[in-house]
């Protein structure tokens, strides 16, 4: 077949909608008589009115990840092994995560930037999300796709959001070519918003979902503090992987001891997989070293971290909590899921979040957290010892807030936080 025509074969796209709860399935096939290539193709749950772009066939960069998955199931005696995913959720998170730092650096540097505009992180939103979504797909070709996300297009496909868009589109286009792990076609307009609209499942119990939260902690990445490229694998309803991208978090301890180490190096990866423990490393690529969260059995010792935020999590009732137990530190006060990472490694022993009541909690905002610290030896419930249900769809039912710590603190920090919730009622939305 003539080159241009398998160009415009591979732009072909047939859309298949498929059920939100449900786990897509490949859809394209091809008779003895077409032309024997495979490709990757998106499917998606779109409104009628939204458009539809193609994207490129995958390149040969992504051949060393196989296209098939294993068919062992979560409930067999061997462990299923999650290793090819978890390579393409290191590889996307970080790619997410250059193009954030590049976003973040124009922002600290602009002289014009006002504080209300929050233009450059809308950008660095939709743009981590179109990575992550696209790298995902390329190297992991003929898997079938479902990712839970925050962000979706409708926004964008305003009139009054064409320059964004366009901002959007040029910042994922060269972030991918400076790259080089992609031999593809600069990527239209067109193709961005269908991409982001990739990430509109609704998760669920049945199959595998990728959940993502493209920048965790907004108002950090806007102040030039922490945020987090969150990204995990539903099966089942269980998080069976996660990664967290943390620009900004040092690679050393941000306990108060060492908070003035100077020349401290910043950049975290932290990656997780069901039974295989927690892994650190810098997002330049240094070897990854496994992390045990803290085995501090005494409260007095068990530094706690807490949302920077008081809007985002009840201050007054984490230090009715802290006190009971008789913890001495301060509070470390971060944003975003960069608290799990830390908490991951033994920075801090207690992680408390207690959102206004009424607030749901998404799925996004926890579940690659939640695995980077289970997997490093801890263990997270809500606020009446219940484990983290993650099967529910795109939030998560639960009982006040969230608290997360090693299993011989469990025990003390329960108590206290029931009591104390006795005690400090929880403002409402």
């Amino acid at each position: 077949m003539a080159a241009s025509s398998l160009t415009a074969l591979s732009r072909l796209v047939h859309l298949t909608p498929s059920s939100p709860k449900s786990n897509p399935k490949p859809f394209l096939s091809f008779s003895s008589s077409t032309v024997p290539i495979l490709f990757t193709f998106f499917t998606l749950k779109l409104n009628s009115s939204s458009s539809y772009s193609p994207i490129l066939s995958s390149s040969s960069s992504s051949s060393s990840l196989s296209s098939s998955s294993s068919s062992a199931s979560l409930n067999s005696s061997a462990p299923m092994s999650y290793d090819k995913q978890l390579a393409a959720a290191k590889k996307a998170a970080s790619l997410a995560a250059r193009l954030c730092q590049n976003v973040q650096k124009g922002l600290l540097q602009s002289d014009v930037q006002s504080k209300s505009d929050k233009s450059p992180v809308t950008v660095a939103d939709y743009g981590s999300q179109v990575l992550v979504s696209f790298v995902l797909q390329k190297e992991l070709p003929g898997q079938a796709f479902s990712l839970v996300a925050e962000e979706d297009s409708g926004d964008l496909r305003k009139e009054e959001s064409q320059e964004t868009l366009e901002r959007i589109t040029k910042l994922v286009n060269d972030t991918i070519v400076n790259d080089g792990s992609y031999k593809v076609s600069p990527l239209s307009k067109g193709d961005i918003l269908t991409i982001i609209d990739s990430g509109m499942s609704e998760g669920g119990s049945n199959g595998q979902h990728w959940v993502l939260d493209p920048i965790d902690g907004t108002k950090g990445f806007l102040r030039g503090d922490q945020y987090a490229i969150a990204l995990g694998l539903l099966d089942e309803g269980k998080v069976v992987l996660g990664v967290l991208a943390c620009p900004n978090l040092p690679l050393e301890s941000i306990t108060s001891e060492h908070q003035n180490t100077p020349n401290r190096v910043a950049g975290c990866l932290f990656s997780a997989q069901l039974s295989c423990g927690t892994y650190m490393e810098s997002l330049d690529g240094s070897p990854p070293v496994k992390v045990h969260v803290s085995n501090t059995e005494n409260p007095e010792e068990a530094a706690f971290f807490e949302s920077y935020e008081a809007a985002h999590s009840s201050h007054s009732l984490s230090g009715s909590i802290a006190k009971k137990l008789g913890v001495k530190a301060a509070p470390v006060r971060i944003d975003s899921q960069a608290k799990y990472g830390a908490l991951s490694r033994g920075d801090g022993a207690i992680y408390l979040r207690f959102p206004n009541k009424g607030y749901r909690e998404k799925i996004w905002d926890h579940a690659a957290g939640y695995i980077v610290v289970a997997e490093a030896g801890g263990v997270a419930t809500d606020a009446a010892g219940n484990p983290l249900d993650f099967s529910k769809g795109r939030y998560l039912d639960l009982d006040t807030g969230i608290i997360v710590t090693n299993r011989k603190l469990m025990p003390a920090l329960l108590k206290a936080v029931q009591e104390s919730l006795k005690e400090v009622a929880l403002p409402s939305l």
